[in-house]
């Protein structure tokens, strides 16, 4: 858990954010939604004897519940995360709990990754490593976000992406292959 949270506060520092830990504990919305994340999902993978995980559990549920509502982010601790998330902007960020994401990607406000039907099976994406999704943007369905991938503002996704592509538009589409370099520090 420690290890995946300092490779997040790498990355908010590696966005030009270089102040002090105790101000960016006090100020930066995207920390507070991933302390909460980290800690929820160290606690789902390693139980505490039955009594006192479910009183652990309850308490941490009000605390999810809280930063929720502080911060429009929408964390659940049964997602799997890679080190090194980079939440920009926070607001309105909604991850389903299913979902899988990479390694040093980074989610701006506005972005949703849902549940979606494709080719009769439903299902939630998987988002690969150094995946930039830019605000606004909507993924779904069970899809490949591959690594190294940019998606659009305000794109539409529901269709899988080749390494390094760009996609844009409502419904996305490839516009390139430059991949994420540029956008992921």
């Amino acid at each position: 858990m420690m290890e995946n949270l300092k490779a997040d506060i790498t990355r908010i520092r590696s966005h030009g954010n270089n102040h002090h830990l105790l101000r960016l504990l006090l100020f930066e919305q995207g920390l507070w939604a991933l302390i909460c994340y980290r800690a929820g999902n160290h606690l789902q993978r390693h139980r505490l004897p039955p009594g006192l995980h479910q009183l652990v559990m309850f308490f941490y549920q009000v605390w999810w519940k809280w930063v929720q509502m502080a911060t429009g982010i929408n964390l659940k601790p049964d997602c799997t995360i890679g080190p090194g998330l980079y939440l920009g902007h926070w607001g309105q960020i909604f991850v389903h709990p299913d979902t899988v994401i990479g390694r040093d990607c980074n989610l701006s406000h506005e972005v949703t990754i849902g549940l979606g039907r494709r080719d009769g099976k439903w299902g939630v994406p998987r988002i690969g490593n150094r995946v930039y999704v830019a605000p606004g943007a909507k993924i779904f369905g069970p899809i490949e976000i591959a690594d190294g991938t940019v998606v659009g503002a305000n794109a539409v996704v529901n269709r899988g992406t080749d390494r390094d592509a760009v996609v844009a538009g409502v419904p996305a589409r490839v516009i390139s292959h430059e991949g994420s370099g540029d956008y992921i520090a």
